[in-house]
């Protein structure tokens, strides 16, 4: 008689089967939906504890926006804090005067001088303390090579090495001109 009591008819088995399977996949589907539906799907605690010591609502920064703006509270840069809680890094036009100026002045440089990269890589430069990458910008080595016309003294040697004028050819073109060896 115990057996008996234990057992659910069949009816009711069935039933709540169909409950379970019901709400397995009404949760598998809110859980999907809310994931696509997020700006930012991959979003996890961590990246909500990190917003909240950055003092910034979770969800509203990616993580390297929040990870920049750490980084200007604890270095006490207002111009790159306010560049990054405005949202001007997220322009979709990064030529656009008013987010180059402000660019800019978070990079600590006049606006106008470099671009939108130019810039970036600077803010990283100083930010990581790489005071050769900042005299690297800052001093336009990172502008184009010379052109053709201008000879270094290592394309005169690459050129003087094949027996041609080095300037008629650009660097490349003196490396791509240069015999190879044998092994």
């Amino acid at each position: 008689m115990l057996a008996d009591t234990h057992t659910l008819p069949k009816e009711r088995d069935t039933s709540m089967r169909n409950i379970l399977l019901t709400s397995t996949l009404v949760l598998a589907a809110l859980t999907g939906a809310a994931s696509a539906a997020s700006l930012q799907p991959r979003y996890t605690a961590g990246d909500a504890q990190l917003a909240l010591s950055a003092g910034v609502a979770p969800g509203e920064y990616s993580r390297v926006e929040i990870l920049n703006i750490l980084d200007a509270r604890r270095e006490n840069d207002a111009d790159r804090l306010a560049y990054y809680l405005s949202g001007a890094n997220r322009s979709s036009n990064p030529s656009d005067p008013a987010a180059l100026a402000q660019l800019a002045a978070a990079a600590g440089v006049s606006g106008g001088d470099y671009s939108a990269s130019e810039l970036l890589r600077l803010i990283d430069a100083r930010s990581e303390g790489e005071a050769a990458t900042v005299d690297f910008i800052l001093n336009r080595s990172a502008k184009a090579a010379n052109p053709a016309e201008t000879v270094t003294p290592g394309e005169a040697q690459l050129a003087a090495a094949i027996g041609v004028d080095p300037a008629d050819y650009t660097l490349a073109e003196l490396i791509a001109l240069q015999p190879q060896a044998d092994n």
